[in-house]
This record gives structure tokens, sequence and C-alpha cells, in this order.
């Protein structure tokens, strides 16, 4: 993948960390933390259709199959991946005010798991699709670059995440 590339993916991650780790707070606030998450969420969705225009090297028959299904593939994940940013959202503003209690905690593994699940029941619904328009070494590497995005946005999260404490 392009060094470029993966910078614009990180400065996503990074607005979109920002805009999740300031919190909820009053009403001023909270429309910029709207806004700078959705300015994370242009600027995500830019940066992932490039590197896949780039690094797929589709044929111009096999990127006018594709996109219809991977703009139908990429509609479903938002809901889930704003399902995602929501959790950190309330997870962060609930940590740096001290009140994470255990019934919350307990619900935030188990959000946590259920957004991890979905997203992996709609990656398994669009595969036949993807399968049905791509060669299977290319579908293999669609969802090899997928992978590689999730984890570099993963890894930003990571570092500005706080853990729970365990008290």
């Amino acid at each position: 993948m392009h060094r470029y590339l993966l910078v614009l993916l990180a400065l996503s991650a990074g607005l979109l960390a920002s805009g999740a780790v300031s919190g909820q707070q009053a009403s001023p606030q909270a429309g910029k933390n709207t806004a700078e998450l959705q300015q994370a969420r242009v600027l995500l969705k830019f940066g992932r259709d490039d590197i896949v225009k780039e690094e797929m090297r589709f044929s111009e028959a096999e990127a006018e199959a594709f996109w219809p299904v991977y703009d139908r593939y990429d509609a479903d994940l938002l809901v889930i991946r704003d399902r995602y940013a929501e959790l950190v959202t309330g997870y962060t503003a609930a940590y740096r005010a001290g009140t994470v209690s255990e019934a919350q905690a307990n619900q935030i593994i188990d959000d946590y798991l259920e957004i991890q699940s979905e997203l992996l029941r709609i990656k398994r619904k669009y595969l036949g699709d993807f399968r049905k328009v791509l060669p299977a070494r290319k579908a293999a590497r669609f969802y090899q670059l997928e992978n590689k995005m999730e984890v570099e946005l993963e890894f930003q999260l990571a570092q500005v995440i706080p853990l729970i404490d365990p008290v």
C-alpha cells in the first residue's frame, strides 16, 4: 500500500479518535465533535476508495461490476462503524468522568463483541457477491486489503483510547 494513503488513513483515524475521545459534551462542543466525526468519515471513505482503486488493479469490466457491490457493502459497514464510534465516544466520556461502573463495563464488552460479530456477518454476506464479480484471487486480495486498513485504524485508535481502570 502506498505510504501517502496509509498516512491519509492514519489522519482519518486520528480525527475520528479526537472526536471520540473528547466525548459528548455541551451543545457547542457536541456539534464540533459531530462535525469532526463527519469530516473523519469523509476522509476515511475517500482514503479507502483510493486505496482500493490503486491496489486492486481492476480491469474496466471488473471495476464496473465491483463498485456497485462495494458501495452497498460499505453502506452496510458504515452503520456498524457508527455504532462503534458511539461506543468509543460513550466509553471515553464515562472514563474521563470517572464513572465507568461494573454494569457499564459489562455492557461495553457485550456491545463491542456484538459490533465485531456484525462486522463479520456483513463481510460474509458480501463475499458471495464479490466472488461473482471478481476472480477468486482478486476477491481474496480485496479482503486482505480491507483487513490491512482496519488493522491500521484499530492501531491508531488503540493509541488514544484509554484502558479501563481495573478497580
